[in-house]
């Protein structure tokens, strides 16, 4: 009798004493560890279920616990970019809250950059990585993955990597909302400004931009179609390229708060006037969006949800053991309308005197 229940003791896990407290595995795994935040009553209920239960801690695997440090690393492409800024804080905000120490790392969509900072995430033992690709090197993330290094991708993600939970925002129907209403102002000769088509953001979004054009029988037009880096100097050029031909667009849609500065200081230069000459809309509503004169239509993704969700889920992952099938969350977006849209006037390119 003693022996079989000295068995049944040996059968405990933490997921007996997480049910048996009513609380999460991750809170649970933290009570346990140490590490992290956990409030006063989960951890009351968590000791109290282990001296119910019996449970006895593994001490294999609480040693190879402890090899894992609690530095986590977050990796952007821009820290500069308002969109970044807020992502990062989403990030950070939880994860002072949970114990972790962040690493931020701005790979400047470099793919070398990304290389470097990934390899010093590997030799400082990093728990785990919240990371905007820049959309290569893939045998890189495959190597972290192999090492143990817990991967969360958000904003963009990786189809070689399909094991990666994803945090993403509905790119194809946030861009898709923003031709259509410049469609339903009346216009038809509409440029875009994209980013790369390596990177889920660049791609989804001229998709969505494609979408509205055959939905309302436009004719596409590859000399309205921009595809660039995400950097405001490559969005200066690809304005001027637009403003630039025999019969320039009437209306032009920018992917990303870069390219949209990029795209105003171009048409200012170009002495041309919002929205009378022409109209704007731009995917990403960045708080100078609503400042600027006029004030400018936008595509709004929340942004400090993308952070803290994947914030959550890197936690989630770290302590849970558990094999469950990968999560790919996508958040949705909504067209925030203002001043810098009106119908088209004419479509012909001014000749400068």
């Amino acid at each position: 009798m003693e022996a079989d229940q000295k068995s049944k003791k040996k059968t405990i896990t933490i997921k007996d004493v997480a049910k048996e407290a009513g609380v999460s595995l991750g809170t649970a795994s933290r009570v346990l560890s140490g590490r992290g935040y956990s409030s006063e009553e989960s951890r009351k209920k968590v000791h109290e279920a282990v001296r119910r239960l019996g449970y006895t801690p593994n001490d294999l695997a609480r040693k190879l616990k402890q090899t894992r440090t609690d530095t986590i690393g977050l990796m952007i492409t821009d820290i500069i970019n308002p969109f970044y800024s807020f992502l990062a804080s989403g990030v950070l905000d939880y994860a002072r809250k949970l114990g972790y120490h962040v690493i931020v790392c701005a790979t400047d969509e470099e793919p070398e950059l990304e290389r470097e900072y990934l390899d010093v995430l590997m030799k400082q033992r990093a728990a785990g990585v919240i990371a905007v690709p820049t959309g290569q090197n893939v045998d890189h993330w495959q190597k972290a993955i192999k090492l143990g290094m817990k991967i969360v991708f958000v904003d963009r993600e990786m189809k070689e990597l399909s094991e990666n939970d994803v945090i993403l925002v509905d790119n194809e129907q946030g861009a898709k909302d923003a031709v259509e209403y410049l469609i339903k102002n009346g216009h038809e000769r509409i440029g875009i400004i994209t980013g790369p088509l390596s990177t889920t953001t660049g791609r989804g979004r001229l998709e969505g931009y494609l979408m509205a054009l055959q939905q309302h029988n436009i004719p596409i037009s590859d000399e309205l179609i921009k595809v660039v880096s995400f950097k405001g100097e490559s969005g200066i050029e690809a304005a001027t390229g637009l403003l630039n031909l025999p019969q320039r667009p009437t209306a032009i849609f920018a992917a990303n708060n870069a390219l949209a500065e990029a795209t105003i200081h171009v048409i200012r230069e170009h002495h041309l006037h919002i929205p009378k000459d022409i109209s704007l809309v731009i995917f990403d509503d960045v708080p100078w969006a609503s400042l600027t004169s006029p004030p400018i239509t936008a595509v709004y993704q929340p942004t400090y949800l993308l952070g803290r969700y994947g914030m959550e889920h890197l936690d989630r992952i770290l302590n849970d053991d558990t094999p469950r099938p990968r999560q790919k969350i996508v958040l949705g977006t909504e067209l925030i309308i203002r001043e810098s849209c009106a119908p088209p006037v004419h479509a012909l390119k001014e000749v400068s005197k």
